[in-house]
């Protein structure tokens, strides 16, 4: 288990995630709010069947649930098993099993997902999981490769994550971010840039849309394409 991934643990997950990455660090570090922004994208993605990646501590899946989301099957993926217990958790008290069936897997983003190659969900989540992958951002666009032939095509594709550069940084920022990087190697975005991600979504997705909020990439992809199309992919201007 990585640095990373070995920060997630039990008591990190219930007392302190939330308030520190969820509140603190998206209101004054990244300056994209949780509750007003990130929330309301995913819960509008949120389909039928759902798969999450890079899962923390539930918040987003439990709050939409909650919410009225028409989801009854939702797939959990990560490399922590504490994330995955913590989320499952926390899904089940917020709605009972009644309402939903919930799946943890675990696994790496970066591989051939673990599922049947028939396997569509009508959304999948990517929610502040590319700043925390190792490589440089070519690398991590792989992530897109991998998820395009599981989403339906009537399905869609949203995700957040703190870019490196060509963003504005405040002061909070970019001292945590410096932490994150260089200490406690929980971040691996200084290389990060919104050009480098927006160009893999469109080698994989024909309507993409992605902008910027503070330090945060934000995103929806749609329509999936065909393998034999990808190579031929020539990147546009983002999708009004």
């Amino acid at each position: 288990m990585n640095e990373g991934i070995a920060l997630y643990t039990p008591f990190l997950l219930r007392y302190f995630y939330d308030f520190w990455v969820l509140w603190v660090s998206n209101k004054f570090a990244w300056k994209c709010p949780t509750s007003t922004v990130q929330l309301p994208l995913f819960n509008a993605a949120m389909g039928q069947s759902h798969l999450d990646i890079g899962v923390g501590t539930g918040y987003y899946p439990a709050k939409s649930l909650k919410a009225g989301a028409k989801c009854t099957e939702i797939t959990l993926l990560d490399l922590s098993p504490n994330s995955l217990q913590a989320t499952e958790q926390r899904i089940l008290e917020t709605v009972g099993r009644e309402a939903v069936r919930v799946n943890t897997v675990v696994a790496s983003a970066l591989e051939p997902l673990p599922f049947d190659k028939t396997k569509k969900f009508n959304s999948i989540s990517v929610f502040f999981l590319l700043h925390c992958m190792p490589g440089t951002p070519e690398e991590k666009c792989k992530l897109f490769d991998v998820v395009r032939p599981h989403l339906a095509e009537d399905g869609v594709l949203v995700g957040t994550t703190v870019l490196g550069q060509g963003v504005p940084i405040n002061w909070l920022g970019q001292k945590m971010m410096n932490s994150y990087n260089n200490n406690t190697k929980s971040f691996h975005n200084s290389e990060d840039n919104k050009a480098q991600f927006d160009e893999g979504l469109r080698r994989n997705f024909e309507e993409v849309d992605s902008w910027i909020m503070g330090q945060v990439m934000l995103f929806k992809a749609r329509k999936p394409r065909q393998q034999d199309a990808i190579t031929n992919v020539v990147p546009k201007d983002n999708l009004d």
